[in-house]
């Protein structure tokens, strides 16, 4: 009876897996990066969105910003193709306590469907 060694089958295992992983891997899609908006902000102030364009990954450069206020009213409406060039930035003034909600768009996981990132940014009062 033949001994088969389990050293050759590992190996030829592990490159199977290698040679699955590598085929699978997808190259990484172009991001329209977003900025963070402040998670909270006193009320009178002002906190940040904007978009900017990753150039080296290609892809869309789509976007749209919405920002809604406490009561619902949309108070800030974005869109178009991102800069690669630099961020580009718009302030929003909170002038009510609440949650603001702010709604990213973008072709972010397939180039026809528009995909969501949503944010909360809560006015408090400060003294």
């Amino acid at each position: 009876m033949r001994r088969l060694s389990l050293i050759p089958w590992l190996t030829t295992a592990l490159a199977l897996a290698v040679v699955t992983l590598a085929a699978s891997a997808a190259p990484a899609d172009a991001m329209v990066l977003v900025n963070q908006p402040a998670s909270s902000v006193c009320v009178g102030h002002t906190f940040k969105v904007g978009v900017w364009y990753q150039q080296y990954s290609g892809g869309s450069r789509a976007y749209r910003v919405a920002v809604y206020s406490p009561s619902g009213k949309r108070l800030l409406y974005k869109h178009g193709r991102a800069s690669s060039a630099r961020w580009r930035y718009w302030k929003v003034r909170a002038t009510q306590l609440g949650k603001y909600h702010t709604i990213y768009s973008g072709h972010w996981k397939h180039p026809k469907r528009w995909d969501h990132y949503k944010v909360t940014t809560k006015a408090r009062p400060c003294s």
